[in-house]
């Protein structure tokens, strides 16, 4: 500590750790908002039922809170797989492409597989819940696009479930991209 007329002053111990946050982050949130207000406006023309602007607003941030919450469960998992292997996260980003860790030191190979893949299935895992609370609401009514589309917790799971799978696909900074890379990285080194 270090005194500065008068007053304490700390300097701060070097950093391990860094939280990114981009203005990108924000457009997203905003967005996705949208997006779900109109979906439970237009869910509510489609049943005929008399829906405020107010109400789907509502009704949005709360399933956009339940996305955030499966996207928070998927980096989790990544880090939950990399900690049992002896590797910690350094950094997480809020950005235009949503939450995302970077874990350091990368290891190679099927260490990288197992890695890149326990994000989207811990997503899985918690979307399934989700899309279980329509049938616990009233079993009686069937799943159709009207009853689905009304329900927060269907279209959170849904919405979770849509996340996940992108991320499976072998796009290269995507979890099944980074995955592929793992596999073949592994099947050099076992040639």
């Amino acid at each position: 500590m270090d005194r500065n007329g008068g007053a304490l002053v700390s300097s701060p111990p070097e950093a391990d750790f860094e939280v990114v946050v981009r203005p990108g982050f924000a457009v997203v949130l905003a967005s996705l908002v949208l997006v779900y207000t109109g979906l439970y406006l237009f869910a509510g023309q489609l049943a005929g039922e008399a829906t405020t602007f107010a109400m789907a607003l509502n009704w949005a941030a709360g399933v956009v809170v339940l996305v955030l919450l499966g996207i928070l469960m998927h980096e989790l998992g990544h880090v939950a797989v990399a900690a049992a292997r002896g590797q910690r996260w350094t950094r997480v980003i809020l950005d235009r492409s949503g939450l995302g860790v970077v874990i350091q030191p990368g290891l190679p190979g099927w260490p990288s597989v197992l890695r890149s893949l326990a994000g989207p299935v811990v997503q899985l895992v918690v979307a399934l819940p989700m899309l279980a609370t329509l049938y616990l609401e009233d079993p009686s009514v069937p799943l159709t696009l009207r009853t689905g589309a009304h329900s927060f917790w269907w279209v959170a799971g849904a919405s979770n479930i849509v996340i996940a799978l992108a991320n499976l696909l072998p796009v290269r900074s995507w979890d099944g991209g980074q995955a592929l890379a793992g596999m073949r990285e592994a099947r050099s080194k076992s040639s």
